[in-house]
């Protein structure tokens, strides 16, 4: 009967690790009994390789078991994986504490009585100045997880790169739509390639940057690896 063999450069998929690992377990454990039955000293070593080769069997499966349980997304298929990564990323950040809009008000009613006195000159500007100062603060705390626009804000240079591998994926599309509909994002000629952050977006993106709120920031991570990154890892 042919021994079996592990040929590592045709393991392509995680879920081959498996029977590589079975594959394994019947090697070593062969081995461990050969050698029981061949070396006669000292005494205790065919003893001590029995009782290696029965323990490497619950160990192996113990293994096996969490492989496939808690690690089992780790075992998916590369195109598998990075959706499950993508689903992971876009929903496992805390949740942002609920906010309450009617304290926001009057908070901000406060600061604009505050602030404006009988000497205050152009008192309309100011309170224009107070309310969008407000606006931009409600924005950044909603789209502090909004990735396109922190890859947009860091990486613009690379924008081009970002649409042509990532342009019909549906997470992203929703991204870029959110963003146009609260005026953050400017598509000239409908051309999403040419795409870029409106003032109010790039203040917004700025103050996040600020507080290291980005979704690039807190993540650590690349929304998309450019093709000329995916070039050098492979």
């Amino acid at each position: 009967m042919a021994e079996p063999s592990i040929t590592p450069h045709r393991i392509t998929k995680p879920i081959q690790l498996l029977a590589a690992w079975l594959a394994g377990l019947a090697i070593v454990d062969a081995g461990f009994l050969t050698a029981a039955a061949t070396i006669r000293t000292p005494s205790w070593v065919p003893g001590l390789l029995a009782i290696a080769a029965v323990v490497n069997v619950p160990l192996f499966i113990v293994s096996l078991f969490l492989l496939q349980t808690k690690f089992r997304p780790e075992m998916q298929e590369d195109t598998f994986y990075s959706k499950y990564l993508e689903r992971k990323y876009s929903t496992s950040a805390s949740a942002p504490e609920p906010v309450n809009p009617e304290e926001q008000i009057r908070e901000l009613a406060d600061r604009i009585v505050s602030e404006l006195t009988e000497t205050t000159t152009d008192r309309e500007d100011h309170v224009v100045k107070i309310l969008k100062e407000s606006e931009v603060s409600a924005l950044a705390y909603r789209f502090r997880e909004n990735r396109t626009l922190s890859e947009l804000h860091l990486y613009p240079h690379l924008w081009h790169e970002i649409v042509d591998s990532w342009s019909e994926d549906s997470h992203f599309k929703e991204s870029v739509s959110s963003l146009i509909q609260a005026g953050l994002l400017a598509i000239p000629e409908d051309d999403v390639r040419k795409a870029s952050l409106t003032s109010v977006g790039t203040e917004v993106a700025q103050q996040l940057e600020s507080r290291k709120q980005l979704w690039t920031q807190e993540h650590k991570r690349r929304l998309k690896h450019t093709v000329k990154e995916r070039k050098a890892e492979s």
